[in-house]
């Protein structure tokens, strides 16, 4: 028979290690994200992943369907775990796959993430999360100006358009933001992540804004687009093209 300072000695390790972070069963990921994406311009359509995390070894997505993907470092960078993921399916246009094929291969509900977590190069405990999916998609902006193809003077120079607040079957879309992305129409630097440009997130009041004239440079052509981001997480994006003298 144990001693009772051995039995309370015993039960405070045990107190202790269950209150560990270590051993928790369901350490939330601090952002996990499955979302549609259409191009109104193009009409096309795919499905974003996202994920951010402290650290992970493994990582398994689950949906109402079953088994989505598994993702895993392999190699040299084994040790040293994830954090961040992000990922788009290929986009199929909806003249040669129909929207509702597209919708069919990943169904509406909840989708889970389950990850291994990585402590300092370690494995160790668990972290989960989950997103659901809506395929309720808002309908792209109306691109007002400047106008497709314009040539503009390198000066102050005010974007705008216009939002109807629906979403693709008709129904009601609660837009919460305008997301606008400006870039140089050229390829990237080899060794740079993205072309010269800017992108910005702004109030779902908000369809216009002015840049200034020192982000323009002379005979330069542009491509801009305007994405319409419902409360679900869904997203459509209308695309334009412009030149300054």
């Amino acid at each position: 028979m144990k001693s009772p300072t051995l039995l309370f000695l015993t039960t405070s390790l045990l107190a202790i290690l269950s209150l560990s972070p270590l051993a928790a069963a369901d350490v939330k990921l601090k952002q996990a994200k499955v979302i549609i994406e259409h191009n109104a311009t193009d009409s096309d359509t795919g499905f974003q992943i996202s994920l951010d995390a402290d650290g992970w070894q493994k990582l398994e997505l689950t949906g109402p369907a079953g088994p989505v993907a598994e993702f895993q470092p392999l190699g040299q960078i084994e040790g040293l775990g994830m954090t961040e993921l992000f990922l788009e399916t290929v986009e199929p246009e909806n003249s040669k796959m129909p929207l509702a094929t597209i919708l069919a291969k990943m169904p509406e509900g909840l989708y889970k993430f389950r990850a291994t977590a990585s402590v300092e190069g370690g494995a160790s405990g668990e972290m989960t999360g989950t997103a659901t999916l809506s395929h309720k998609i808002p309908q792209g902006v109306t691109l007002l100006s400047p106008k497709e193809d314009a040539v503009i003077a390198v000066a102050d120079t005010k974007v705008a358009w216009s939002g109807n607040g629906l979403n693709l079957d008709g129904s009601k879309a609660d837009i919460i933001a305008y997301q606008l992305i400006i870039e140089k129409d050229e390829e990237p630097h080899p060794r740079m992540v993205g072309k010269r440009g800017l992108s910005m997130i702004l109030p779902a009041n908000v369809q216009d804004i002015t840049i200034a004239a020192v982000f323009f440079e002379a005979a330069t052509a542009y491509k801009w687009e305007v994405l319409a981001i419902a409360d679900n997480g869904n997203q459509t994006l209308q695309s334009g093209a412009f030149k300054t003298q």
